[in-house]
């Protein structure tokens, strides 16, 4: 058990996926959830599940993470309600594929807004809310293992998720003198709906994939829920500016060993 009752925690992009279930896990240990999504109807859906499952307030909040506006509104809105921002989880992500040579400067703009520039804003406001408090708090991002290993056709996701690292390691090194804690979880490949489809469909091809990660296996969505939780908790106390790999070991692989092991 962390410590987390009656604890305020918002979660973006948390209306569906890895989000969900970190929004979940954290309302398991009887925390209070803002679900935080562009997505309204699914955000709404998964508010009303995660409070039938655990009692816990838990408030559906449509934001667009482009617009710093809303991004501040939206703090704004789970300090007021309430009382204070314990937990911030920077979630919510996109990937687009091409080669780098030919993303048009929109595609560049969107994917750099979401995945790097929304965390950043997210962060810094709710920095601004957590140095009132006397707990402080705690910023946990979702970070990926392409912030450390990359594949072609993915650049504008591989840099964002560098970003991310190199993002929580200042921010976490700036904000420690106020007692605010800023880390980051960086999931492999995740058992998520998307991932089961792409495999269903053949664009995820998992034989292949399991060469190069030595555990084998999908990582599963509550395994990435339990390190940010962790990460979150006083457990975790003498812990920031860090990034934790969750992701089977595949980040630290290298080449396939089937060879090798002839």
């Amino acid at each position: 058990m962390y410590d987390f009752k009656g604890k305020n925690v918002v979660v973006t992009g948390a209306a569906k996926g890895i989000g969900k279930g970190i929004a979940k896990r954290f309302a398991s240990e009887g925390a209070n959830i803002l679900v935080a999504d562009i997505l309204r109807d699914e955000a709404i859906k998964t508010a009303a599940e995660i409070h039938e499952a655990y009692s816990t307030t838990v408030i559906a909040y449509d934001v667009d993470l482009t617009q710093s506006d809303q991004i501040e509104a939206m703090m704004e809105y789970a300090y007021k309600c309430f009382g204070s921002i314990d937990v911030v989880v920077c979630n919510a992500g996109i990937t687009i594929h091409d080669w780098a040579t030919d993303y048009d400067v929109s595609t560049i703009d969107k994917v750099f807004d979401i995945d790097i520039r929304a965390y950043y804003l997210c962060a810094r406001t709710a920095a601004r809310y957590m140095k009132k408090q006397p707990e402080r708090g705690n910023i946990v991002c979702i970070s990926s293992v392409n912030s450390a290993v990359y594949h072609s056709k993915r650049s504008l996701y591989n840099v964002s998720k560098a970003a991310v690292n190199g993002m929580v390691g200042t921010l976490g090194v700036e904000w420690a003198r106020y007692g605010i804690r800023v880390n980051a979880v960086a999931p492999g490949y995740v058992a998520t709906d998307l991932v089961k489809a792409g495999i269903e469909n053949g664009t995820i091809n998992l034989k292949r994939n399991m060469e190069v990660i030595p555990m084998k296996r999908l990582v599963e969505i509550d395994e990435v829920a339990n390190a940010v939780v962790f990460l979150a908790s006083s457990q975790a106390s003498a812990i920031t500016a860090q990034t934790l790999f969750v992701d089977g070991g595949w980040s630290k692989d290298a080449l396939p060993e089937d060879i090798d092991m002839r």
